[in-house]
């Protein structure tokens, strides 16, 4: 992985943990939950652009040296995680986002026409897929910095 890549999704990473875990939190904390609620929401989606921007770059830049992932015998699955975590982001920003704006709202959406559920239901998926998100990508990073170092 090159450095500007390297140093995009390390920027990522820091965006997702700290608008995920820092200013989230201290939002709902601090001011009236729907206006928290409307900053995070932008928060999360200026997040999302940027990792997958930042991870789209990181798998093209892994492509011409798929030797250095995970893989055995020069095979690598990193290449594969970085796929998982472009289309977990954008499952996010797409998916879930939109049907969380129309739970708050009370507009209608089609995939909440076809799969309903709660707003608590499709807000605990997309932070379940925030984690998982945040653990691939920081364990990708780490895992790419390593291989530099050699």
């Amino acid at each position: 992985m090159n450095r500007l890549t390297a140093l995009l999704t390390g920027i990522w990473l820091g965006m997702q943990i700290m608008a995920g875990y820092v200013a989230g939190p201290i939002l709902f904390e601090q001011i009236e939950r729907q206006t928290a609620g409307n900053i995070a929401g932008t928060l999360f989606a200026v997040n999302n652009w940027f990792g997958m921007a930042a991870w789209l770059l990181a798998w093209f830049a892994a492509g011409g040296r798929r030797e250095r992932g995970f893989g055995h015998g020069g095979r690598s699955i990193a290449p594969k995680f970085i796929i998982l975590l472009l289309v977990l982001l954008a499952a996010n920003q797409f998916l879930f986002a939109p049907v969380i704006a129309a739970h708050k709202t009370g507009a209608s959406h089609w995939l909440l026409s076809l799969a309903g559920g709660s707003f608590g239901m499709w807000h605990g998926g997309s932070s379940i897929i925030y984690l998982v998100c945040t653990l691939i990508g920081a364990g990708l990073l780490l895992r790419y910095l390593s291989f530099a170092k050699h």
